[in-house]
């Protein structure tokens, strides 16, 4: 066998995708499942994950596995800017070698979530509290509202709306002032 019975082989062979590259091809996956396309008719038509990822030409698992990688370099770093140029086997080593700063960012990014939560949850009390306190201004029973809405019944009856984080595996306390 000759070098050239081979070039067909190695020609189908997808080589290493660049960051840049992967990261465009994810957003153009994204966008034809979320916004779809029109067709010829002039309608919005609307794909499957997998129909969006064959226009794109890259399986989907392949692409659900960029977008993971993505979120957690976007944790630490810029994936486009720190990584132009870089190809995607190296975000993944950089994403092996950095698991402990990426777990804490996670953690960090979780009760940022988790106090914008809580007070909007706070603000939204307050508002229905001012809103009943308006309509029953001439009430006597005033005192049994504010002991209604005090802080502690507060957070000992809205528990279940404040529990969004025990799907994963880092768990944070629900309640802890």
């Amino acid at each position: 066998m000759y070098t050239t019975d081979f070039q067909d082989i190695d020609s189908k062979r997808v080589k290493e995708r660049l960051v840049e590259s992967a990261f465009n091809k994810v957003q153009i996956w994204r966008k034809i499942f979320l916004e779809g396309l029109i067709n010829e008719q002039g309608e919005r038509q609307y794909y499957t994950l997998n129909e969006a990822a064959n226009l794109v030409g890259i399986p989907k698992k392949t692409l659900e596995d960029y977008t993971q990688i993505f979120q957690k370099v976007g944790l630490i770093a810029s994936p486009l800017s720190d990584f132009y140029g870089k190809k995607m086997g190296f975000l993944r080593q950089f994403v092996r070698k950095n698991k402990s700063k990426i777990r804490k960012a996670l953690i960090v990014e979780r009760l940022k979530q988790y106090e914008r939560k809580r007070e909007k949850l706070i603000q939204k009390h307050q508002a229905q509290r001012q809103h009943f306190g308006e309509e029953n201004a001439s009430s006597k029973d005033t005192e049994s509202i504010d002991e209604k809405y005090s802080y502690n019944n507060f957070f000992n009856s809205d528990f279940e709306e404040l529990d969004v984080y025990q799907e994963s595996r880092v768990f944070l306390p629900l309640l802890k002032f």
